[in-house]
Protein backbone atom coordinates (compact mmCIF):
# COMPACT_ATOMS: atom_id res chain seq x y z
CA UNK A 1 0.00 0.00 0.00
CA UNK A 2 1.19 3.52 -0.72
CA UNK A 3 1.82 4.82 2.75
CA UNK A 4 4.64 5.18 5.23
CA UNK A 5 5.18 2.62 7.96
CA UNK A 6 3.91 5.06 10.62
CA UNK A 7 0.71 5.78 8.70
CA UNK A 8 0.19 2.07 8.06
CA UNK A 9 0.57 1.22 11.75
CA UNK A 10 -1.70 4.13 12.73
CA UNK A 11 -4.49 2.84 10.48
CA UNK A 12 -4.20 -0.66 11.92
CA UNK A 13 -4.35 0.76 15.45
CA UNK A 14 -7.45 2.75 14.50
CA UNK A 15 -9.10 -0.40 13.13
CA UNK A 16 -8.20 -2.30 16.30
CA UNK A 17 -9.63 0.51 18.43
CA UNK A 18 -12.90 0.42 16.48
CA UNK A 19 -13.19 -3.33 17.00
CA UNK A 20 -12.56 -3.10 20.74
CA UNK A 21 -14.93 -0.15 21.15
CA UNK A 22 -17.89 -1.95 19.58
CA UNK A 23 -20.77 -2.00 22.06
CA UNK A 24 -23.66 -4.45 22.22
CA UNK A 25 -26.60 -3.58 19.98
CA UNK A 26 -30.09 -4.95 19.60
CA UNK A 27 -29.81 -7.19 16.54
CA UNK A 28 -31.65 -10.05 14.91
CA UNK A 29 -29.92 -13.10 13.47
CA UNK A 30 -31.72 -15.78 11.51
CA UNK A 31 -35.34 -16.08 12.61
CA UNK A 32 -35.08 -18.19 15.76
CA UNK A 33 -37.78 -19.56 18.03
CA UNK A 34 -38.07 -17.38 21.15
CA UNK A 35 -41.09 -19.00 22.77
CA UNK A 36 -44.14 -21.12 22.11
CA UNK A 37 -47.54 -22.10 23.45
CA UNK A 38 -47.60 -24.92 24.34
CA UNK A 39 -44.02 -25.00 25.54
CA UNK A 40 -41.56 -27.55 24.28
CA UNK A 41 -42.01 -30.94 26.08
CA UNK A 42 -45.08 -29.64 27.95
CA UNK A 43 -47.77 -32.14 29.00
CA UNK A 44 -51.28 -30.65 28.62
CA UNK A 45 -54.48 -31.89 30.17
CA UNK A 46 -56.54 -30.91 27.12
CA UNK A 47 -56.15 -29.90 23.47
CA UNK A 48 -54.85 -26.28 23.46
CA UNK A 49 -56.82 -25.48 20.30
CA UNK A 50 -53.86 -24.00 18.46
CA UNK A 51 -50.09 -23.84 18.34
CA UNK A 52 -48.41 -20.43 18.65
CA UNK A 53 -44.72 -19.79 18.00
CA UNK A 54 -42.91 -16.48 18.31
CA UNK A 55 -39.67 -15.76 16.42
CA UNK A 56 -36.90 -13.20 16.77
CA UNK A 57 -37.99 -11.33 13.63
CA UNK A 58 -41.02 -10.79 11.45
CA UNK A 59 -41.97 -13.58 9.07
CA UNK A 60 -43.14 -13.62 5.47
CA UNK A 61 -46.72 -14.98 5.32
CA UNK A 62 -46.31 -17.09 2.17
CA UNK A 63 -43.02 -18.64 3.34
CA UNK A 64 -44.24 -20.24 6.59
CA UNK A 65 -45.23 -23.89 6.96
CA UNK A 66 -46.16 -25.98 10.04
CA UNK A 67 -46.32 -29.77 9.85
CA UNK A 68 -47.66 -31.81 12.78
CA UNK A 69 -46.79 -35.48 13.40
CA UNK A 70 -48.19 -37.90 15.99
CA UNK A 71 -46.15 -40.33 18.06
CA UNK A 72 -46.23 -42.88 15.21
CA UNK A 73 -44.54 -40.42 12.85
CA UNK A 74 -47.77 -39.96 10.87
CA UNK A 75 -48.61 -36.47 9.65
CA UNK A 76 -51.71 -34.76 11.03
CA UNK A 77 -53.39 -32.44 8.52
CA UNK A 78 -53.52 -28.78 9.60
CA UNK A 79 -55.04 -25.67 8.14
CA UNK A 80 -52.61 -23.16 6.64
CA UNK A 81 -50.81 -21.23 9.41
CA UNK A 82 -51.50 -17.53 9.89
CA UNK A 83 -49.50 -14.66 11.35
CA UNK A 84 -50.73 -12.93 14.50
CA UNK A 85 -52.57 -9.70 13.57
CA UNK A 86 -50.35 -6.77 14.51
CA UNK A 87 -47.37 -9.04 15.25
CA UNK A 88 -45.86 -10.72 12.20
CA UNK A 89 -43.20 -12.43 14.34
CA UNK A 90 -45.80 -14.84 15.74
CA UNK A 91 -47.31 -17.69 13.72
CA UNK A 92 -50.45 -19.59 14.74
CA UNK A 93 -51.89 -22.88 13.54
CA UNK A 94 -55.31 -24.27 14.58
CA UNK A 95 -55.32 -27.83 15.87
CA UNK A 96 -57.96 -30.45 14.97
CA UNK A 97 -59.31 -32.94 17.49
CA UNK A 98 -56.31 -34.87 18.79
CA UNK A 99 -56.27 -38.12 20.82
CA UNK A 100 -53.99 -38.42 23.83
CA UNK A 101 -50.34 -38.82 23.03
CA UNK A 102 -47.15 -36.99 22.02
CA UNK A 103 -46.97 -34.69 18.98
CA UNK A 104 -44.12 -33.03 17.13
CA UNK A 105 -44.59 -29.77 15.23
CA UNK A 106 -42.02 -28.79 12.62
CA UNK A 107 -42.21 -25.16 11.58
CA UNK A 108 -40.34 -23.95 8.51
CA UNK A 109 -39.88 -20.21 7.99
CA UNK A 110 -37.67 -17.89 5.97
CA UNK A 111 -35.71 -15.14 7.71
CA UNK A 112 -35.80 -11.57 6.46
CA UNK A 113 -32.33 -12.23 5.03
CA UNK A 114 -33.74 -15.05 2.89
CA UNK A 115 -32.36 -18.02 4.84
CA UNK A 116 -34.59 -21.06 5.50
CA UNK A 117 -34.97 -21.90 9.19
CA UNK A 118 -36.55 -24.99 10.76
CA UNK A 119 -37.62 -25.34 14.41
CA UNK A 120 -39.24 -28.23 16.31
CA UNK A 121 -41.76 -28.28 19.15
CA UNK A 122 -42.84 -31.42 21.02
CA UNK A 123 -45.87 -31.51 23.33
CA UNK A 124 -48.18 -34.16 24.80
CA UNK A 125 -51.92 -34.27 25.49
CA UNK A 126 -53.02 -36.26 28.54
CA UNK A 127 -49.77 -38.17 28.88
CA UNK A 128 -46.57 -38.80 27.02
CA UNK A 129 -46.50 -41.69 24.58
CA UNK A 130 -44.38 -44.66 25.58
CA UNK A 131 -42.48 -44.47 22.29
CA UNK A 132 -42.22 -41.62 19.80
CA UNK A 133 -41.13 -42.00 16.18
CA UNK A 134 -38.93 -39.13 15.03
CA UNK A 135 -40.61 -37.63 11.95
CA UNK A 136 -38.53 -37.07 8.84
CA UNK A 137 -37.06 -33.58 8.92
CA UNK A 138 -38.03 -31.38 6.01
CA UNK A 139 -34.88 -29.35 6.16
CA UNK A 140 -32.45 -30.08 3.31
CA UNK A 141 -28.69 -30.24 3.64
CA UNK A 142 -27.43 -26.64 3.38
CA UNK A 143 -23.81 -27.62 2.66
CA UNK A 144 -24.49 -27.85 -1.08
CA UNK A 145 -26.07 -24.41 -1.01
CA UNK A 146 -22.94 -22.98 0.67
CA UNK A 147 -20.58 -24.65 -1.84
CA UNK A 148 -22.49 -23.53 -4.92
CA UNK A 149 -22.94 -20.05 -3.52
CA UNK A 150 -19.22 -19.76 -2.87
CA UNK A 151 -18.25 -20.96 -6.35
CA UNK A 152 -20.84 -18.83 -8.14
CA UNK A 153 -20.47 -15.61 -6.21
CA UNK A 154 -16.70 -16.10 -6.08
CA UNK A 155 -16.65 -16.06 -9.89
CA UNK A 156 -18.80 -12.92 -9.92
CA UNK A 157 -16.72 -11.05 -7.30
CA UNK A 158 -13.40 -11.97 -8.87
CA UNK A 159 -14.67 -11.33 -12.40
CA UNK A 160 -16.11 -7.93 -11.50
CA UNK A 161 -12.97 -6.71 -9.76
CA UNK A 162 -10.78 -8.05 -12.56
CA UNK A 163 -12.89 -6.31 -15.22
CA UNK A 164 -12.77 -2.95 -13.44
CA UNK A 165 -8.97 -3.15 -13.03
CA UNK A 166 -8.47 -4.23 -16.64
CA UNK A 167 -10.74 -1.41 -17.82
CA UNK A 168 -8.49 1.11 -16.10
CA UNK A 169 -5.31 -0.81 -16.90
CA UNK A 170 -5.86 -0.31 -20.64
CA UNK A 171 -5.03 3.37 -20.14
CA UNK A 172 -1.52 2.30 -19.11
CA UNK A 173 -0.97 -0.02 -22.06
CA UNK A 174 -1.93 -3.23 -20.26
CA UNK A 175 -4.19 -5.98 -21.72
CA UNK A 176 -7.97 -5.60 -21.76
CA UNK A 177 -10.29 -7.98 -19.93
CA UNK A 178 -11.02 -9.96 -23.10
CA UNK A 179 -7.39 -10.26 -24.19
CA UNK A 180 -6.30 -11.18 -20.69
CA UNK A 181 -8.73 -14.08 -20.27
CA UNK A 182 -9.48 -15.15 -23.83
CA UNK A 183 -11.86 -18.10 -23.95
CA UNK A 184 -11.88 -18.22 -20.13
CA UNK A 185 -14.16 -15.18 -20.17
CA UNK A 186 -16.92 -17.18 -21.89
CA UNK A 187 -16.27 -20.21 -19.69
CA UNK A 188 -16.52 -18.10 -16.54
CA UNK A 189 -19.76 -16.53 -17.76
CA UNK A 190 -21.24 -19.97 -18.47
CA UNK A 191 -20.18 -21.31 -15.06
CA UNK A 192 -21.78 -18.31 -13.36
CA UNK A 193 -25.05 -18.86 -15.22
CA UNK A 194 -25.08 -22.57 -14.35
CA UNK A 195 -24.18 -21.78 -10.73
CA UNK A 196 -27.07 -19.32 -10.37
CA UNK A 197 -29.53 -21.86 -11.78
CA UNK A 198 -28.25 -24.57 -9.41
CA UNK A 199 -28.46 -22.14 -6.50
CA UNK A 200 -32.06 -21.37 -7.39
CA UNK A 201 -33.16 -25.02 -7.31
CA UNK A 202 -31.14 -25.85 -4.18
CA UNK A 203 -32.65 -22.89 -2.38
CA UNK A 204 -36.15 -23.70 -3.63
CA UNK A 205 -35.76 -27.27 -2.40
CA UNK A 206 -34.93 -26.00 1.10
CA UNK A 207 -38.27 -24.16 1.38
CA UNK A 208 -41.13 -26.19 2.81
CA UNK A 209 -43.99 -23.71 2.48
CA UNK A 210 -43.85 -22.72 -1.18
CA UNK A 211 -42.28 -23.57 -4.52
CA UNK A 212 -40.53 -20.48 -5.86
CA UNK A 213 -40.17 -22.16 -9.23
CA UNK A 214 -43.95 -22.51 -9.47
CA UNK A 215 -44.35 -18.93 -8.29
CA UNK A 216 -41.93 -17.75 -10.99
CA UNK A 217 -43.71 -19.80 -13.66
CA UNK A 218 -47.08 -18.36 -12.56
CA UNK A 219 -45.75 -14.81 -12.32
CA UNK A 220 -46.49 -14.56 -8.57
CA UNK A 221 -44.09 -11.70 -7.87
CA UNK A 222 -45.73 -10.95 -4.52
CA UNK A 223 -44.44 -14.34 -3.34
CA UNK A 224 -41.03 -14.07 -4.99
CA UNK A 225 -40.36 -10.63 -3.50
CA UNK A 226 -40.78 -12.06 0.00
CA UNK A 227 -37.42 -13.82 -0.46
CA UNK A 228 -34.48 -11.45 -0.83
CA UNK A 229 -32.20 -14.35 -1.74
CA UNK A 230 -34.46 -15.43 -4.61
CA UNK A 231 -34.66 -11.89 -5.95
CA UNK A 232 -30.85 -11.59 -5.74
CA UNK A 233 -30.51 -14.71 -7.89
CA UNK A 234 -33.04 -13.49 -10.48
CA UNK A 235 -31.49 -10.02 -10.77
CA UNK A 236 -27.98 -11.51 -11.03
CA UNK A 237 -29.12 -13.82 -13.81
CA UNK A 238 -30.67 -10.91 -15.71
CA UNK A 239 -27.54 -8.78 -15.38
CA UNK A 240 -25.32 -11.64 -16.60
CA UNK A 241 -27.51 -12.01 -19.69
CA UNK A 242 -27.19 -8.26 -20.37
CA UNK A 243 -23.41 -8.56 -20.02
CA UNK A 244 -23.38 -11.04 -22.88
CA UNK A 245 -24.66 -8.42 -25.37
CA UNK A 246 -21.68 -7.68 -27.67
CA UNK A 247 -20.56 -4.39 -29.16
CA UNK A 248 -21.82 -2.01 -26.46
CA UNK A 249 -19.79 0.98 -25.25
CA UNK A 250 -17.37 0.23 -22.39
CA UNK A 251 -19.44 2.27 -19.94
CA UNK A 252 -22.35 -0.17 -20.44
CA UNK A 253 -20.29 -3.09 -19.15
CA UNK A 254 -18.81 -1.06 -16.27
CA UNK A 255 -22.29 -0.12 -15.04
CA UNK A 256 -23.56 -3.70 -15.39
CA UNK A 257 -20.56 -5.12 -13.49
CA UNK A 258 -21.04 -2.59 -10.69
CA UNK A 259 -24.76 -3.42 -10.50
CA UNK A 260 -23.97 -7.15 -10.49
CA UNK A 261 -21.49 -6.74 -7.64
CA UNK A 262 -23.89 -4.60 -5.61
CA UNK A 263 -26.64 -7.18 -6.10
CA UNK A 264 -24.55 -9.80 -4.25
CA UNK A 265 -24.87 -7.69 -1.09
CA UNK A 266 -28.65 -8.17 -0.89
CA UNK A 267 -28.76 -11.90 -0.16
CA UNK A 268 -27.24 -12.17 3.32
CA UNK A 269 -27.77 -11.12 6.93
CA UNK A 270 -28.28 -7.47 5.99
CA UNK A 271 -32.10 -7.62 5.87
CA UNK A 272 -32.34 -8.92 9.44
CA UNK A 273 -30.24 -6.15 11.03
CA UNK A 274 -31.53 -2.76 12.14
CA UNK A 275 -31.24 -0.12 10.78
CA UNK A 276 -31.64 -1.93 7.47
CA UNK A 277 -30.49 1.03 5.33
CA UNK A 278 -27.16 1.22 7.15
CA UNK A 279 -26.71 -2.53 7.08
CA UNK A 280 -27.32 -2.66 3.32
CA UNK A 281 -25.08 0.35 2.63
CA UNK A 282 -22.18 -1.15 4.57
CA UNK A 283 -22.62 -4.51 2.91
CA UNK A 284 -22.67 -2.97 -0.59
CA UNK A 285 -19.47 -1.03 0.12
CA UNK A 286 -17.86 -4.12 1.63
CA UNK A 287 -18.69 -6.31 -1.37
CA UNK A 288 -17.46 -3.68 -3.85
CA UNK A 289 -14.16 -3.06 -2.06
CA UNK A 290 -13.47 -6.77 -1.49
CA UNK A 291 -14.13 -7.43 -5.18
CA UNK A 292 -11.86 -4.56 -6.22
CA UNK A 293 -9.10 -5.67 -3.82
CA UNK A 294 -9.16 -9.29 -5.01
CA UNK A 295 -9.57 -8.34 -8.66
CA UNK A 296 -6.58 -6.02 -8.44
CA UNK A 297 -4.35 -8.71 -6.93
CA UNK A 298 -5.41 -11.25 -9.53
CA UNK A 299 -4.90 -8.74 -12.34
CA UNK A 300 -1.40 -7.95 -11.11
CA UNK A 301 -0.62 -11.65 -10.89
CA UNK A 302 -1.59 -12.07 -14.55
CA UNK A 303 0.25 -8.96 -15.80
CA UNK A 304 3.16 -8.56 -13.37
CA UNK A 305 5.84 -8.94 -16.04
CA UNK A 306 4.38 -6.00 -18.00
CA UNK A 307 3.57 -3.93 -14.92
CA UNK A 308 6.77 -4.61 -12.97
CA UNK A 309 9.14 -2.14 -14.62
CA UNK A 310 8.86 1.08 -16.57
CA UNK A 311 5.17 1.70 -15.90
CA UNK A 312 5.21 4.17 -13.04
CA UNK A 313 1.76 5.47 -13.91
CA UNK A 314 0.16 2.06 -13.49
CA UNK A 315 2.18 1.37 -10.35
CA UNK A 316 0.90 4.55 -8.70
CA UNK A 317 -2.67 3.82 -9.80
CA UNK A 318 -2.55 0.20 -8.64
CA UNK A 319 -1.05 0.91 -5.22
CA UNK A 320 -3.47 3.75 -4.60
CA UNK A 321 -6.45 1.59 -5.64
CA UNK A 322 -5.45 -1.37 -3.48
CA UNK A 323 -4.69 0.87 -0.50
CA UNK A 324 -8.16 2.46 -0.63
CA UNK A 325 -9.97 -0.81 -1.39
CA UNK A 326 -8.26 -2.80 1.38
CA UNK A 327 -8.73 -0.03 3.94
CA UNK A 328 -12.42 0.37 3.12
CA UNK A 329 -12.92 -3.42 3.11
CA UNK A 330 -11.48 -3.64 6.62
CA UNK A 331 -13.35 -0.61 7.97
CA UNK A 332 -16.72 -1.62 6.47
CA UNK A 333 -16.18 -5.13 7.84
CA UNK A 334 -15.61 -3.66 11.30
CA UNK A 335 -18.67 -1.42 10.98
CA UNK A 336 -20.80 -4.40 9.88
CA UNK A 337 -19.57 -6.29 12.91
CA UNK A 338 -20.52 -3.33 15.11
CA UNK A 339 -24.19 -3.29 14.08
CA UNK A 340 -24.50 -7.06 13.75
CA UNK A 341 -23.04 -8.29 17.04
CA UNK A 342 -20.15 -7.45 19.38
CA UNK A 343 -16.72 -8.74 20.35
CA UNK A 344 -17.85 -10.16 23.70
CA UNK A 345 -20.61 -12.21 22.10
CA UNK A 346 -18.20 -13.52 19.45
CA UNK A 347 -15.57 -14.73 21.93
CA UNK A 348 -18.16 -16.22 24.27
CA UNK A 349 -19.92 -18.09 21.48
CA UNK A 350 -19.20 -21.63 20.30
CA UNK A 351 -21.13 -21.13 17.05
CA UNK A 352 -19.48 -21.98 13.74
CA UNK A 353 -19.81 -18.30 12.79
CA UNK A 354 -17.25 -17.28 15.43
CA UNK A 355 -14.61 -19.75 14.22
CA UNK A 356 -15.15 -18.63 10.63
CA UNK A 357 -14.71 -15.06 11.84
CA UNK A 358 -11.36 -15.93 13.45
CA UNK A 359 -10.20 -17.55 10.21
CA UNK A 360 -11.28 -14.57 8.11
CA UNK A 361 -9.51 -12.08 10.40
CA UNK A 362 -6.33 -14.17 10.37
CA UNK A 363 -6.35 -14.42 6.56
CA UNK A 364 -6.87 -10.68 6.12
CA UNK A 365 -4.13 -9.81 8.63
CA UNK A 366 -1.60 -12.03 6.83
CA UNK A 367 -2.67 -10.49 3.51
CA UNK A 368 -2.00 -7.00 4.86
CA UNK A 369 1.46 -8.00 6.13
CA UNK A 370 2.37 -9.56 2.77
CA UNK A 371 1.00 -6.49 0.96
CA UNK A 372 3.20 -4.22 3.06
CA UNK A 373 6.40 -6.12 2.25
CA UNK A 374 5.47 -6.58 -1.42
CA UNK A 375 4.73 -2.87 -1.82
CA UNK A 376 7.97 -1.87 -0.13
CA UNK A 377 9.98 -4.20 -2.40
CA UNK A 378 8.19 -3.00 -5.54
CA UNK A 379 8.68 0.67 -4.76
CA UNK A 380 12.34 0.37 -3.83
CA UNK A 381 13.59 -2.22 -6.35
CA UNK A 382 10.89 -2.24 -9.07
CA UNK A 383 10.54 -6.00 -8.58
CA UNK A 384 7.43 -8.04 -7.82
CA UNK A 385 7.44 -11.45 -6.19
CA UNK A 386 4.81 -13.66 -7.88
CA UNK A 387 4.95 -16.19 -5.04
CA UNK A 388 3.80 -13.52 -2.57
CA UNK A 389 1.07 -12.46 -5.01
CA UNK A 390 -0.15 -16.05 -5.19
CA UNK A 391 -0.25 -16.22 -1.41
CA UNK A 392 -2.26 -12.99 -1.26
CA UNK A 393 -4.77 -14.30 -3.78
CA UNK A 394 -5.04 -17.65 -1.98
CA UNK A 395 -5.60 -15.98 1.39
CA UNK A 396 -8.17 -13.66 -0.19
CA UNK A 397 -10.04 -16.69 -1.53
CA UNK A 398 -10.02 -18.19 1.98
CA UNK A 399 -11.35 -14.92 3.44
CA UNK A 400 -14.15 -14.76 0.84
CA UNK A 401 -15.09 -18.39 1.55
CA UNK A 402 -15.25 -17.66 5.28
CA UNK A 403 -17.36 -14.54 4.66
CA UNK A 404 -19.88 -16.35 2.45
CA UNK A 405 -20.10 -19.25 4.89
CA UNK A 406 -20.70 -16.76 7.69
CA UNK A 407 -23.57 -15.22 5.72
CA UNK A 408 -25.25 -18.65 5.64
CA UNK A 409 -24.96 -19.43 9.35
CA UNK A 410 -26.35 -18.15 12.63
CA UNK A 411 -24.23 -15.43 14.22
CA UNK A 412 -23.89 -14.76 18.00
CA UNK A 413 -26.11 -12.18 19.64
CA UNK A 414 -26.54 -10.76 23.13
CA UNK A 415 -30.01 -12.27 23.60
CA UNK A 416 -30.45 -14.01 26.97
CA UNK A 417 -33.01 -16.24 28.59
CA UNK A 418 -35.05 -13.31 29.91
CA UNK A 419 -35.85 -12.36 26.32
CA UNK A 420 -37.26 -15.84 25.70
CA UNK A 421 -39.29 -15.77 28.90
CA UNK A 422 -40.80 -12.39 28.06
CA UNK A 423 -41.66 -13.59 24.54
CA UNK A 424 -43.41 -16.65 25.93
CA UNK A 425 -45.41 -14.41 28.27
CA UNK A 426 -46.51 -12.30 25.31
CA UNK A 427 -47.72 -15.42 23.49
CA UNK A 428 -49.61 -16.60 26.57
CA UNK A 429 -51.36 -13.22 26.78
CA UNK A 430 -52.41 -13.52 23.13
CA UNK A 431 -53.97 -16.90 23.87
CA UNK A 432 -56.07 -15.61 26.77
Amino acid sequence: MVMSVKRYVALLWMALFLVLSVTPTAVQAHAGLMGSQPKDNEVLQANPGQISMRFTEVLEPDLVAINLYNWKGEEVQLEAPTLQPGDASQVNAKLPDLPEGTYTAIVSVVSEDGHPVEERLTFSIGQKSASVVDPTAQKSDSSYLIVYRYLTQGILLLGGGLYLLAWRGERYGLPSFGKLLGIMRQIGWGLAIIGLVFLWFLYDESLAAVSLTDALWQGSWSVLMQSSFAMMLLVSLGLLILLAIPGMVSGWYVILWLALLCTQAFGGHAWGISPVWLSLLLRVLHVLTVSLWMGALFYLLLTYRQAERGNEGFKAFFLRTVAVASLLAVLTGIAMLGIQTNVIAIFQSSLTWSYLFYGKVAAVCVMLVIAFWQTKHWRQKNVLRPLLLRWEVALGIVAILAGMWMSQTQYPTTADSSTIDSATTVIHQHQH
